[in-house]
């Protein structure tokens, strides 16, 4: 089988990986990002039809009277929910869904500026304690060199992720910002994969140079990673295509985050601690 010199490679990947987080940085900071209902505040109205009415003519009719920052879904007990971001006309909305048919409202709710303030403070803490708890991890069973190289891919993954939505301005809701916790653990996961092995190939392979050894590790581990990772995305792209507006806004996080997590656990991860052991730690490779 022919292995593939993965870390020769490495430096046309950091550049890829800049430009990537670059690109973000430079949208967030020009376009910011599209925030939802759960973080602007804003009105959730609860309908039901009688008969079920089809839910794309709801949010035709709401699209067409023009309210633009509008999700419209149903839910289990089949009633509808729009859900109208901080500046939208309920009245409007109101009038819409009592021309589309028999409309009982169940509820309307409103939500403040300051439950809004609380989900994102709560949304960002669960970012930051999720990585710190990644760290600690990673740091409890590799070395601290290991665990920094992860969460370094880590957090070039979801800023990826985030600033894709930044550039084309999907709606980030608590949905997204779950989304986002998911691709970070199962791009972790796929790191931890390639470490393991790597760590496993060093303590046979003592006398064997470190690169060859991570290039070894990669090549063993690149058919499970290969089939594990597009199987879940070709499933991610059947739902972003297939799953309506509401499924599809939450699984564009899944595409893109396992395409680059994939590659990050390749070319930053493992790329970024080989060169940290080498140019930074002279004395050679300490097995854990």
């Amino acid at each position: 089988m022919r292995q593939i010199d993965f870390m020769s490679l490495r430096f046309y990947a950091y550049v890829v990986s800049a430009l990537l987080v670059l690109l973000s940085f430079l949208s967030l900071y020009w376009k910011g990002l599209n925030l939802g209902l759960d973080f602007t505040g804003g009105t959730v109205i609860e309908v039901r039809y009688s008969p079920k009415i089809d839910i794309g003519k709801v949010r035709e009719a709401i699209q067409k009277a023009g309210l633009s920052s509008v999700q419209v879904q149903d839910t289990a007990s089949g009633t509808v929910l729009v859900k109208l971001k901080l500046g939208e006309s309920r009245e409007v909305a109101l009038q819409v869904l009592k021309k589309l048919g028999n409309a009982e409202i169940v509820s309307m709710q409103t939500i403040g500026g300051v439950i809004s303030d609380e989900l994102r403070k709560k949304a960002i803490w669960s970012l930051l304690v999720a990585i710190g708890g990644i760290m600690l991890y990673l740091g409890y069973r590799f070395e601290p060199v290991w665990a920094f190289s992860g969460v370094v891919a880590l957090a070039h993954d979801v800023l990826v992720v985030v600033g894709a939505y930044s550039l084309t301005q999907r709606e980030i809701s608590l949905d997204v910002v779950a989304s986002f916790l998911i691709v970070a653990g199962y791009s972790m996961s796929d790191t931890v994969v390639v470490f393991d092995r790597i760590r496993e190939s060093l303590r046979v392979r003592k006398a064997t140079d470190l690169k060859q050894v991570i290039n070894l590790s990669i090549n063993q581990t690149l058919s499970r990673t290969l089939m594990t990772s597009l199987t879940v995305l070709v499933v991610a792209i059947a739902l972003f295509l297939l799953g309506g507006p509401a499924l599809s806004n939450i699984m564009f996080a899944f595409v893109i985050g396992i395409a680059v997590g994939t590659l990050s656990s390749i070319f930053v991860a493992s790329a970024l601690m080989l060169d940290i052991k080498s140019k930074l730690f002279k004395a050679g490779f300490q097995k854990t």
